[in-house]
């Protein structure tokens, strides 16, 4: 059964919990804001696979969002095409 959600703040903060999730299960040890872009990549494929077992669309502008939220620099959000 899919989550309830009464905003896209709402929405938002379940891509935040499972990006902080992603982190801890693919054992990087460092926070969000230090991933070296390789490690921050890994994360990003992680988040993008918690949606899609969920059925769940990721919003236009989703990575360059995180990376603002996660504190990281919004040119450092990804590298590629959005999804």
């Amino acid at each position: 059964m899919k989550p309830q959600l009464s905003s896209p703040a709402d929405a938002f903060a379940l891509i935040c919990d499972a990006a902080s999730s992603a982190v801890r299960y693919l054992g990087l040890t460092y926070a969000p804001w230090q991933l070296s872009p390789g490690s921050w990549q890994r994360m990003l494929v992680a988040v993008e696979a918690w949606a899609k077992m969920r059925s769940l669309t990721l919003p236009f502008g989703w990575r360059d969002k995180l990376a603002v939220q996660m504190g990281r620099a919004k040119a450092a959000a990804y590298d590629g095409l959005e999804s």
